[in-house]
């Protein structure tokens, strides 16, 4: 059996592992969704596409790459079918399974397919469709790590399969080197046999043996079987000896792919513990190293990985810590300049209030000043109409006092006439009378004239009484109209200096208001960095579920190793 034949048996491996999974798929949807849907579709379409090359070309190296391509749509299509159930992430292990199953090809360009898929896979779909790719939602940092581990393993799955290829190769090589030293010894034993005619049958068995027997070795080193050896009871020494070097080689190969093969799967099983410890020599200490160097590897990226993830978790769990303590700051912060614009806003009403208050004051002062003004004015004229009746009565006792003068006069001039009168006897008795008439006439003029004299002197008196009080009033109200001026100057600088104290108090509720924005713009860009501290911290705590999947050795064991 060659390689193309083994190539062939695990193309068809591979098509009835993804028929397998194509009924997996049908049913985890159908559990997990309720019905089948866009997964079964998908499944059921890479099996009808398979099952049509397969039965027109499956013997080509196409069915085989379109083998490796139908198995990673199936597992594709499990992860769609199990979008939004938490084991979806662990549904990436199929991934791997089917990278180690395409290993089976050895076929380097297969494997380098089934790896590009995966890639686009991931980098396509986990970045434009997340939710059908990873569970929770996928970031740049997870679709790196996968595409870590996915190269790590195809890096070294590639190395076996070049290496297989090699051995395989050196094991053909061995074979017809064999077969020729078969032929050789075929041909030595027929002149053995023409020589030595006695021992012909015996010999000729010897070699039918041992051609036969390397056959059986080399066909089943062709088809992977390296269990098998040649007998070494020949009666010939050189024949034994020529079969234990045959076994010897074998024996090694087997040995070391058996281990190689025991090394690799336990690195697909996540078992970054397991090495190679046999003593080999040439190509197999090659093989040894680089497949140790190949699990040294992993092994520390998968312990920086672990070491940084928990890293990380710590981080972000201070940093979530701190951001809600701000949380907390800020959302007290716009409590207070809340109050403190309500306040502001109770504070500029009652300024407006008072500016209000101040003019309509220092209108109604205008009003009384203006009204002071008027009283002051007539005061003025009471003052001068004062004065005026204060000289009229002057005036008036000036002609009382005449009048006063004539009555004595003419009452001298009536007791005159009298006294002629009587001198006249008969004659002037009637001149006596009139004289008589007139002398009262006088008196009751000049007693009249006493009292109207009497009486504006009194008048005379109370109006000047009057003049003094209305020059006092007159004074107090010039007081009263210097304070009013005063008060109304007061009062409008009151009201200029309220406006000015309004102004100034809406230009602060104007900045209290800003702040107040600023403060709730704060407070919610506070909350989306909480949200996306605390989703980093899930995405974190998810990378450390994946990198605990892989078993390595703990770190204490390093400086051992290392001395």
């Amino acid at each position: 059996m060659n390689i193309e034949t083994l190539r062939q048996v695990a193309a068809g491996a591979l098509s009835a592992a993804s028929l397998m999974l194509a009924a997996l798929v049908v049913g985890a949807e159908w559990l997990v969704q309720g019905a089948p849907g866009l997964g079964a579709a998908i499944a059921i379409g890479c099996t009808l596409a398979l099952g049509g090359l397969y039965a027109t070309a499956r013997s080509s190296r196409a069915f085989r790459y379109a083998a490796v391509s139908v198995l990673m749509g199936e597992v594709m299509a499990m992860l769609v079918a199990m979008r939004g159930h938490p084991l979806q992430i662990d549904m990436h292990m199929l991934f791997f399974a089917a990278l180690a199953l395409s290993a089976l090809l050895y076929d380097v360009r297969a494997l380098l397919l089934g790896t590009a898929l995966v890639a686009v896979h991931h980098l396509g779909l986990g970045l434009a469709m997340e939710s059908l790719v990873f569970y929770g939602g996928s970031t740049l940092e997870r679709v790196a790590t996968h595409g870590v581990i996915l190269l790590a393993e195809a890096g070294a799955l590639v190395w076996l399969t070049m290496t297989t290829q090699r051995l395989t190769a050196s094991l053909d090589s061995e074979s017809r080197n064999v077969q020729a030293l078969a032929a050789e010894a075929s041909a030595q034993s027929d002149a053995a046999e023409r020589e030595r005619a006695q021992h012909a049958d015996a010999h000729a068995e010897m070699l039918q043996r041992l051609q036969q027997s390397f056959g059986e070795v080399v066909d089943a080193a062709a088809a992977g079987d390296f269990t098998r050896r040649v007998p070494a009871d020949f009666a010939d020494p050189e024949l034994n000896r020529l079969a234990s070097s045959v076994n010897t080689l074998v024996g090694a190969v087997d040995a070391g792919l058996g281990e190689t093969g025991e090394v690799l799967a336990a690195l697909a099983d996540t078992d970054l513990t397991r090495r190679l410890t046999g003593d080999y020599s040439g190509a197999f200490a090659r093989l040894k190293a680089d497949t140790n160097a190949v699990g040294d590897r992993l092994t520390e990226i998968v312990g920086q990985l672990r070491g940084t993830s928990r890293t990380l978790r710590t981080a972000t769990g201070e940093i979530l810590s701190g951001a809600n303590d701000l949380s907390q700051r800020t959302t007290r912060q716009a409590a207070t300049i809340q109050e403190t614009t309500a306040v502001m806003a109770q504070l500029a009403t009652t300024v407006v209030e008072n500016a209000r208050r101040a003019d309509a004051a220092s209108t109604r002062a205008e009003a009384v000043t203006r009204a002071a003004e008027e009283g002051g004015d007539v005061m003025a004229r009471a003052n001068a109409a004062m004065e005026s009746i204060t000289s009229s009565s002057d005036k008036i006792s000036n002609i009382i006092g005449m009048i006063d003068d004539i009555a004595f006069q003419t009452n001298l001039l009536a007791l005159n006439a009298s006294v002629e009168a009587a001198r006249a006897g008969e004659a002037g008795a009637g001149f006596a009378v009139v004289a008589i008439e007139v002398r009262r006439l006088a008196q009751s003029s000049a007693q009249a004239s006493a009292e109207i004299k009497q009486l504006i002197q009194q008048s005379a008196t109370e109006v000047g009484g009057g003049t003094r009080l209305v020059a006092e009033a007159a004074e107090k109200l010039a007081s009263i109209l210097a304070g009013v001026k005063d008060s109304n100057a007061a009062l409008g600088g009151i009201a200029a200096a309220s406006r000015e104290q309004a102004a100034s108090i809406e230009e602060v509720a104007d900045a209290v208001r800003q702040m107040d924005e600023m403060t709730q713009h704060n407070a919610a860009l506070v909350e989306e960095m909480n949200a996306a501290i605390e989703q980093t911290e899930a995405q974190a705590a998810e990378l450390d579920m994946v990198v605990d999947v892989f078993t390595i050795a703990e770190p204490a064991a390093a400086p051992a190793r290392a001395a």
